[in-house]
């Protein structure tokens, strides 16, 4: 495992993923922080209405891939604005699996976790996971500033930091 990738992390944009009955599913995030570094343990917070949610409580496991400010915005529109209910996002990008989850090869970095722990708000969980495999790729993390500011990007309706008419 290579904890450096640990440090790519931000207030950013992720897609975290998880498998739904055999089938890869998951979200854009923005909220991944890490919690501990021993033993290496990351928090990710996904809205109750989010398909991804119930995902990972079945599954157990989640992943979070780390985008790069030059990913392809169409990632972030497919797993952003639709859901994997309805469709498998996974169709028209390039993924491969590490320590059994599905990651997106486009972006600077992935991190594997396995579920230790959720805390329930009223309207997100909040995951904790045990992080099991971890490694960077070239890039630079998008930041959500650089998200907004930058590529001029919106926020879906279950992202933390939504604010109406923004």
């Amino acid at each position: 495992m290579n904890a450096m990738a640990l440090r790519n992390l931000s207030y950013g944009v992720y897609v975290v993923s998880t498998w739904d009955k055999g089938r890869p599913t998951g979200c854009i995030a923005n909220s991944a922080m890490q919690i501990t570094s021993a033993p290496p343990t990351l928090a990710v917070s996904i809205n109750h209405d989010n398909y991804t949610n119930s995902c990972i409580k079945d599954c157990g496991f989640f992943a979070v891939s780390i985008l790069a400010e030059d990913t392809d915005p169409s990632i972030i529109g497919g797993f952003g604005f639709r859901s994997g209910k309805d469709v498998n996002k996974f169709d028209d990008v390039k993924s491969e699996l590490k320590s059994t989850l599905p990651v997106l090869k486009d972006g600077c970095g992935y991190i594997v976790c396995k579920v230790i722990d959720s805390m329930e708000t009223s309207t997100h969980t909040v995951f904790l996971g045990e992080v099991t495999d971890a490694d960077t790729r070239p890039g630079t993390p998008m930041t959500y500033a650089y998200y907004h500011n930058v590529i001029k990007g919106t926020s879906p309706k279950n992202a933390p930091t939504y604010i109406e008419g923004s």
